[in-house]
């Protein structure tokens, strides 16, 4: 049997007051078979680190992409981009987080893996860093170098998020399922306008403001189908609002946004 091939990404941030070592590792295989899903591992070295934050990756058209352990993030994958969402990082000095990925089976070539980590420092200051990215080959000849059943057992949120127990199914689809645009986050309470000047973009709804801890989320719009937040969201990104992203809600209660489009398509 052939050994597991891995590769690393790791980069290093130093904050400005202390030396004080982050780093970020991003696992996969150097080579992946189109048509097969193929296991993406992050660990992210907490140290100081406990505020909003948000990492993402972008791949190329044509590939899909299934949720493995958040690490109680919001998780998303839309117009190509996965992203893990934390209103507050978790105090791990070792965040893991992991999805699947594939490409379509027509796709050749290599292309650039990369990411980014963006976090909030003492709730006011944001920070970024970018890593450099690996080229990745799609190749017809790779095979999957790990089993992607024990994947699956480490990523228990990936069965549970999406399953409806067949005597509450009723019940929850029922439920008002809505979509809304989250486009940022704050330490402190501001009003519209004020936050139209701290995106600089107008926004055409009204904002929902939801506080969590010493948070608070703002969100704009409420949309019965995942295309009209779709739209939304492009717009908004077409107007430099690349922080934003889409939540779902059934009720009040905030569900995946995968969950969302099972109970409303």
């Amino acid at each position: 049997m052939r050994s597991p091939v891995f590769i690393a990404l790791m980069v290093f941030l130093f904050s400005s007051g202390a030396a004080q070592e982050k780093s970020i590792n991003v696992i996969t295989q150097p080579s992946w078979p189109p048509g097969s899903y193929v296991p993406v591992r992050i660990e992210i070295r907490n140290t100081g680190m406990n505020d909003f934050a948000r990492f993402y990756q972008d791949l190329p058209q044509g590939f899909s992409v299934k949720k493995g352990n958040t690490a109680g993030a919001d998780f998303y994958w839309d117009n190509n981009q996965v992203n893990f969402v934390w209103v507050k990082l978790p105090e791990d000095e070792i965040i893991q987080i992991s999805y699947l990925a594939m490409a379509d089976e027509s796709l050749a070539g290599s292309f650039r893996l990369g990411g980014r980590l963006d976090y909030v420092v003492e709730g006011k200051e944001r920070k970024s860093v970018e890593f450099r990215p690996v080229i990745i080959s799609l190749d017809q000849d790779a095979h999957v170098e790990e089993d992607l059943d024990e994947f699956y057992n480490e990523s228990e949120e990936v069965q549970e998020d999406n399953v409806i127990p067949p005597d509450t199914e009723i019940i929850e689809k029922s439920q008002k399922v809505k979509f809304r645009i989250q486009v940022a986050i704050s330490s402190e309470r501001i009003t519209k306008p004020e936050l139209e000047k701290r995106i600089n973009c107008g926004l055409k709804y009204d904002i929902i403001i939801l506080r969590t801890g010493n948070m608070y989320k703002y969100q704009s719009g409420s949309f019965a189908k995942y295309t009209g937040a779709s739209f939304y969201l492009n717009e908004l990104k077409s107007h430099g609002v690349n922080d934003a992203f889409i939540v779902a809600y059934r009720g009040d209660e905030q569900i995946s946004v995968e969950l969302a489009r099972t109970l409303t398509e």
